[in-house]
């Protein structure tokens, strides 16, 4: 290798360790803003859960979701991690739809998937987010409070004779151990 090829490769090196030096490359730090009052019912969420349960088949799952109040409070975000040997992935954001009365939200998955629900909110300790897919695939989640540290959360769809299915469920409890934002 000649003095000339060598001469862009340390120019590139010197600006890649000059820019993280001084955090051009970091990326920001996300910033945890208080729920408007439309999405304040749904504020609990915010943090970091352990989910194990099982599929309807009865194999364990077990999974981390966490959840942050973001974009000045209008949208609760959500991501969902299944555990190895399962793969799931998700990310959603919730909101609340104001000319509906309602809850959304939108989730975006692993295999491509775009999935929306709606919610007319909690009904006791209970909150379904029901898909509103014109597909003709129907399914929804159910959220079932347990306190201010844990949930239950029934994915279930509709099978083709109309009834609802079961696809898993898990019991969530606030993890404790996970980097608090």
């Amino acid at each position: 290798m000649n003095r000339a090829s060598r001469a862009p490769r340390a120019a590139s090196l010197a600006f890649a360790v000059l820019a993280a030096a001084s955090g051009l490359l970091a990326a920001p730090a996300p910033v945890q803003a208080d729920a408007t009052p439309a999405l304040a019912p749904l504020a609990g969420f915010a943090g970091h859960w352990r989910c194990a349960g099982r599929f309807a088949n009865g194999k364990p799952i077990t999974s981390r979701e966490t959840f942050g109040i973001e974009l000045g409070g209008q949208w609760l975000h959500m991501r969902h991690v299944d555990d190895p040997p399962n793969r799931y992935l998700a990310d959603a954001w919730w909101g609340y739809d104001k000319a509906a009365r309602r809850f959304t939200a939108t989730v975006f998955d692993n295999f491509g998937g775009e999935r929306r629900y709606t919610s007319s909110g909690w009904v006791g300790d209970t909150l379904t987010l029901e898909n509103v897919a014109t597909s003709g695939y129907l399914d929804r989640f159910v959220f079932q409070r347990h306190g201010d540290d844990a949930y239950r959360v029934i994915y279930t769809y509709r099978n083709r004779s109309g009834a609802w299915q079961l696809g898993d469920e898990q019991s969530c409890t606030r993890d404790t151990q996970a980097p608090q934002a």
